[in-house]
């Protein structure tokens, strides 16, 4: 950062200091790119808002030294039970849920307070200064950066002369709404309720999930840190006047009711009311501006899928800013974080959106979906191989690929398709596959009898090699002598024989 008169000047202007802007700080961070980050709050939360943290997000963290930290923080969730009144309707071991699939087969629960000291900390470890109550104005974009005007603690006027703009300012966000991006989507007729409370049941573990369905809706409790310490999510039925105001006084008794089950609340630490959104931004950039997290996209909490997928927009958004400032790249390569996320977002949309209405709904429909179909499927989860390898991916977000991006050559091999994320496996030694990825460059793996990721000249690029002879069967099947070419966020570029295709891409793209 350089200061000239009474301006700053920087590479990337971070608006936004929650998961999402702190997120992307740390990476270009580790990708040595230069940044301001501002917030109008006075520091991180102090609330427990989103509270699971998925494996995908685990893996990030693991490259960044922090995976461990998180788990040693948070509390992993062993078991869902789902119940219907008061007998068990399923019982889902979540333990192994995703063995052999990630180095993080669960979810953690992290509250976000929690999750956001764990960055600013690394952040402020590293020597990098979080700039709390600065409050962005407007900004200006000329064809070589953006001219942004914000306001400090001090109430003094502040220049910031960056090349990029990045907003990770939430729901409401300033930066979306001066680019005039329209934010379209809907809103829950129905109004929910989360608390964090302390209980005292003789039936409750500490370590598992539960779910009680009813007739108009369902009741949550999520384990949290600490003895008998939970965070209880439902609906609020029969709401006429949405704008009226609850206590938890007013709720506590009807979740008694609602689960039958013997229950004492003994200590509050939060309660709110709130609708529930699902939208999306018509873009996720313009010009020298983009928008992560919340900013471009707001979900239903079904799947704990949000904070996550704001980890991950930053995740595929910093390594392209890193190359195209570097001038290791052309600068279209930063399009790509528009196509593949704001595709993500739309998938996710859909899929947590299905998901809420057979949690929450409240016709005949929804109900038999709730109570027949959804602990049916539950079940399948724990008997059924074939379902547990879809399921976990999916609410994991080890999932996620990008098979129609431009930086995708189309191809496959085995069980891997150009577009995932690397799959994990470990080697006959005990080695994890990850442990040879953890640096943020492009990445040539060669499976077979010979050394040919090493003998393939790519001149100037940044490319670590690695050579395999072991090749497991059970992701590749019998094939070997294949290349496979990963991305700085190890997503498969190129899977195959064709050494010349990856050539072709760094080409395409403008790989220097």
């Amino acid at each position: 950062m350089e200061q000239t008169g009474t301006s700053l000047k920087t590479q990337v202007v971070i608006v936004g200091a929650g998961p999402t802007g702190l997120s992307l700080a740390v990476q270009l961070f580790r990708y040595g790119i230069d940044f301001i980050i501002i917030d109008k709050k006075n520091g991180t939360t102090t609330l427990s808002k989103a509270l699971v943290v998925q494996a995908r997000s685990l893996e990030i963290f693991q490259e960044l030294g922090l995976a461990e930290k998180a788990i040693s923080t948070g509390k992993m969730t062993t078991a869902l039970r789902v119940f219907y009144k008061g007998k068990t309707r399923a019982a889902v071991d979540l333990k192994g849920l995703g063995t052999g699939l990630s180095p993080y087969p669960f979810a953690l629960s992290l509250e976000q307070s929690k999750t956001e000291k764990l960055l600013a900390d690394h952040l402020i470890a590293n020597g990098k200064k979080i700039n709390w109550n600065t409050e962005i104005g407007r900004f200006e974009q000329t064809a070589n950066g953006v001219t942004v005007h914000c306001k400090t603690e001090n109430g003094l006027e502040q220049r910031l002369e960056a090349d990029y703009l990045v907003g990770c300012d939430g729901a409401g966000s300033q930066v979306r709404h001066q680019l005039g991006l329209s934010f379209e989507g809907s809103t829950e007729p129905k109004l929910f309720y989360v608390a964090d409370v302390i209980l005292k049941s003789p039936v409750i573990n500490k370590n598992v999930l539960y779910m009680y369905m009813i007739r108009k809706g369902f009741v949550l409790f999520f384990p949290m840190e600490g003895t008998d310490h939970y965070r209880i999510v439902g609906i609020l039925p029969d709401v006429k006047d949405m704008e009226q105001q609850f206590q938890f006084s007013d709720i506590g008794p009807l979740i008694k009711e609602n689960i039958v089950t013997p229950i004492e609340f003994e200590k509050l630490s939060w309660f709110s009311t709130y609708k529930v959104h699902s939208r999306k931004a018509e873009a996720f950039m313009k010009d020298r501006c983009f928008i992560a997290g919340d900013a471009a996209h707001i979900h239903t909490p079904a799947g704990g899928q949000g904070m996550n997928t704001g980890i991950q927009d930053a995740y595929n958004l910093a390594w392209k800013l890193a190359y195209v400032l570097r001038k290791e790249a052309n600068p279209e390569l930063l399009k790509t974080y528009d196509t593949e996320r704001s595709a993500n977002a739309r998938n996710l949309l859909q899929t947590t959106d299905r998901m809420f209405d057979i949690m929450s709904g409240v016709n005949r429909f929804w109900n038999f979906m709730r109570l027949h179909f959804f602990s049916r499927l539950l079940k399948w989860i724990t008997t059924s191989e074939w379902v547990r390898k879809r399921i976990f991916p999916l609410i994991s977000q080890t999932g996620i690929a990008y098979p129609d991006s431009t930086l995708t050559v189309k191809s496959s091999i085995g069980k891997l398709k150009a577009g995932d994320r690397m799959h994990y496996f470990v080697f006959s030694d005990g080695k994890e596959i990850f442990s040879y990825l953890a640096n943020p460059v492009f990445k040539l793996l060669y499976f077979g009898d010979e050394n040919a990721a090493t003998d393939q000249d790519f001149g100037n690029i940044k490319l670590t090699r690695h050579n395999f002879r072991e090749i497991p069967e059970t992701l590749f099947g019998k094939e070997k002598n294949f290349y496979i070419l990963l991305r700085p966020d190890n997503h498969i570029s190129y899977i195959g024989r064709d050494i010349g295709q990856c050539r072709e891409l760094f080409n395409r793209i403008g790989i220097s």
